[in-house]
């Protein structure tokens, strides 16, 4: 199968239905567009509002599903949605409580000491994100490099007992084996998502485990862009497409 076979199989997701459907989003590339630096990155205040009506229509039966920090995501969405996994499902918050494994930060205290090191000697070009937990090294300013941050990566991660985890012009290190697949599942026990069908929306390889996860359940997994190799069922092509579909449910 060619990759514009698999592009012709993905079609558009299903009308989300706000009292059956849990949704699951992912942030970067799919409601909001990618910056040269991930501080720079900012939401509308339609999309935010259109966030706090869904979570309303929902009955709060929809989370964010980031790469980000909780704190990160809260600064860009300006809290609208309550409930956040974040760092990949590393740290996850429901209603008013966050909760995080208690792992030994200092691996990624090393890692983070091994990089700078790379980064001042000019073995290294790339722009380092300290989430705590996690250690994301972007290339998006350099990706005639990516070979060379997968090298260092991989070595820094067997270094450091730390596990590797690849995205869009970035390679995080990261504590932990935890998933977005593991935050969907954690959500998906609880209210207001239990009872419901899963939806997974994200553009990132990193949501390939939330696809198979909602799979597994039943559910849909919607891919935002242009990839062809993908465990998701459905496709919208942009972060517009994605606000389109959005609005329709609240506006029915």
């Amino acid at each position: 199968m060619t990759p514009s076979d698999q592009l012709t199989e993905l079609k558009p997701p299903p009308a989300l239905d706000v009292h059956r459907h849990a949704l699951f989003l992912d942030l970067d590339g799919t409601l909001v567009e990618f910056a040269p630096h991930p501080e720079q990155v900012v939401a509308s205040e339609e999309l935010r509002l259109l966030l706090s009506e869904l979570a309303h229509a929902m009955n709060g039966a929809i989370a964010l599903i980031t790469g980000r920090t909780i704190a990160s995501a809260d600064a860009i969405l300006d809290g609208a949605l309550v409930h956040v996994a974040g760092i990949h499902g590393y740290e996850r918050r429901s209603d008013s409580e966050t909760s995080r494994p208690s792992n030994d930060m200092t691996p990624i205290a090393g890692a983070l000491e091994d990089v700078r090191r790379l980064v001042s000697n000019g073995a290294l070009d790339v722009d380092i994100e300290d989430k705590g937990a996690a250690l994301a090294l972007h290339y998006r300013r350099t990706p005639q490099f990516a070979d060379a941050v997968r090298r260092a990566a991989a070595g820094l991660a067997q270094r450091h007992g730390l596990s590797l985890l690849e995205g869009k012009m970035v390679i995080e290190l990261k504590l932990g084996e935890r998933t977005k697949a593991h935050a969907i599942r954690d959500f998906m026990a609880t209210s207001p998502f239990a009872g419901r069908t899963p939806v997974a929306v994200g553009d990132d390889i990193t949501d390939e485990d939330a696809f198979r996860e909602v799979r597994q359940a039943g559910g849909v997994g919607v891919l935002v862009g242009d990839r062809s190799d993908t465990a998701a069922d459905s496709r919208l092509a942009d972060t517009k497409a994605v606000m389109r579909w959005l609005e329709a449910a609240v506006h029915v």
